[in-house]
């Protein structure tokens, strides 16, 4: 969520041989699995609907290593009375004619009718595609892949990234531009789901829930809702997907404090993300998690939440947020992250630039870029006070890593230090498409660059008021330092184009108001091995 908007409506708690390609199948398949989708759903369901049939919510799979998949449905049991296993099988043509590997699954009310199996023994880098079976019903075919092997030189990797979708907030083109590409996978980065009202009070476009998700059922009941659209359920049919959370997916802004203090809350929020994500449990409520594409790419996923300490900072312009910076939001120590993730995020950062890895890309749930609308870090302020903190200003909020400054030095800092190249941050949150260099201190012009972040937007999320509001959108604001790139007015995904000697990012926009906007390439950024610097092409 953008900082100020959250701001503006936070309720903070202390109140064989693929003889049909992945091309073809999305070509001639994709709309066949939107109709499916479509059919199953009889289009959206109401807030508080039933969900139609045995398989209402279609199908996903989930990315997890070179042999491995996941895949991932839901019974809905009032209308398979007495189910308590379903089959599924997996082949390695679309049409799902030399199947492979065959399963039984167990399914019950206590995973609210959620299925998920782990296939082994699978070929690597390569697609399957999947179905399951139960009272008499089949499900939508699916697309699931595996990661290429150890030691592996693959050519090429695409990925979409996306985060914050709204049900209320606006309509699913973005998903169904998704569901049409040729990408490997998908890498979503937190808010799935939003468990409270306030969004709602910016643009309310569709049906949701109004109380606050605040037990398992509730949670639950947020889920069903959102895959009950068949945009998002083309998607996940078409491709794997790479999930994170945020701060939605529990409640808004919340940190470690917050899931110590109310630990139901959190342990129930947390079960209904583990049952709707095609994923495989780590280690209790574990996500972070890298994921390797050979020699290519390396990307490590994290996990913004849960480890972080306790928010600081007071809104200087009430609900339209801005916070000024702080020695304490500076302290040494102080993280986002966690010490044990940190060294994770470090180490392999690390062993992959020793191992030859290309790109290393970091999936981030917030912004790592500063958001400083007033520089007070000048000499002539500095004069005038000796006193003021680091990278002293007004920052549109510190939710994000301007929150967390030593923790960022700290990071951006181990990049230089160990000679680390070719790092990108895919970040999510913002509700906004930014793009910026990240260097090693940003009130040092002679600062190294040692990496670049593509904030790609929201699917459907409305940015936050101060950023319209000042000068026109904080698009033609002068931050400090500047962007190469802002749109504050559209939704979409971001998508990623990876070669051993370039990387591409497009940002893809639309209109998420209106229920047939497709999206568009609104920018282009090439960046060749080597020169963390892209260059931008505007659409």
């Amino acid at each position: 969520m953008c900082p100020a908007g959250r701001v503006a409506w936070s309720l903070r708690r202390r109140a064989g041989v693929e003889m049909l390609g992945r091309r073809q199948f999305l070509v001639a398949g994709g709309a066949a699995v939107g109709a499916a989708a479509l059919g199953a759903t009889s289009a959206c369901s109401p807030a508080g609907g039933p969900v139609p049939g045995v398989f209402g919510l279609g199908v996903a799979s989930g990315l997890h290593s070179p042999t491995e998949v996941v895949l991932w449905t839901r019974v809905e049991l009032a209308n398979a009375p007495g189910t308590t296993t379903v089959d599924w099988e997996l082949a390695d043509t679309a049409s799902l004619e030399h199947v492979v590997a065959t399963g039984t699954a167990a399914v019950s009310a206590a995973s609210d009718g959620c299925v998920k199996a782990l296939v082994d023994g699978l070929d690597p880098d390569r697609s399957y595609w999947f179905r399951f079976r139960s009272a008499g019903t089949t499900s939508t075919v699916g697309r699931a892949r595996t990661l290429p092997a150890a030691g592996s030189s693959p050519t090429s990797l695409r990925l979409a990234f996306a985060a914050c979708q709204s049900y209320a907030s606006g309509f699913y083109g973005a998903w169904r531009d998704i569901a049409a590409q040729d990408v490997d996978a998908v890498l979503f980065l937190g808010d799935y789901i939003y468990e409270s009202f306030p969004i709602q009070l910016q643009r309310r476009l569709r049906d949701e829930y109004v109380e606050d998700a605040d037990t398992l059922e509730r949670y639950r009941q947020r889920y069903r809702l959102y895959r009950s659209d068949p945009d998002l359920q083309a998607a996940h049919a078409a491709h794997p997907i790479v999930p994170t959370w945020d701060d939605h997916e529990v409640a808004n802004d919340h940190d470690r404090a917050f899931l110590a203090e109310f630990p139901e809350r959190g342990a129930a929020a947390h079960q209904a993300w583990f049952e709707y994500m095609p994923v495989w449990p780590i280690d209790g409520s574990r996500v972070f998690r890298d994921l390797r594409w050979g020699d290519l790419a390396q990307l490590f996923v994290l996990d913004c939440r849960q480890y972080r300490d306790e928010h600081l900072g007071t809104a200087m312009l009430g609900l339209l947020g801005g916070t000024v910076m702080s020695d304490d939001l500076q302290a040494v120590g102080r993280t986002m992250l966690g010490a044990p993730q940190r060294q994770w995020l470090l180490d392999g950062l690390s062993t992959a630039q020793a191992a030859g890895v290309r790109w290393k890309l970091v999936g981030n749930p917030v912004m790592i870029a500063p958001v400083r609308l007033v520089d007070m870090d000048t000499p002539e302020m500095r004069a005038l006070d000796p006193s003021l903190p680091r990278h002293a200003g007004l920052y549109l909020g510190t939710d994000s890593w301007d929150g967390f400054g030593w923790e960022r030095d700290l990071v951006l800092g181990h990049l230089r230090d160990h000679s680390i190249t070719d790092v990108a941050f895919l970040t999510g949150d913002q509700h906004t498409f930014m793009a910026a260099p990240l260097s090693t201190d940003f009130d040092d012009p002679a600062a190294p660059t040692v990496a670049y972040e593509y904030t790609g937007g929201s699917i459907s999320s409305p940015c936050g008021i101060t950023e319209e509001l000042l000068s026109g959108g904080i698009e033609r604001y002068s931050t400090s330092p500047p962007f190469d790139f802002m749109d504050i007015h559209r939704n979409g995904y971001g998508l990623v184009e990876l070669t051993p000697d370039a990387m591409s990012v497009t940002f893809r926009a639309l209109d998420a108001s209106s229920p047939a906007a497709t999206p568009v390439p609104s920018v282009r950024f090439d960046t060749l091995a080597g020169d963390p610097q892209p260059q931008v092409t505007r659409y």
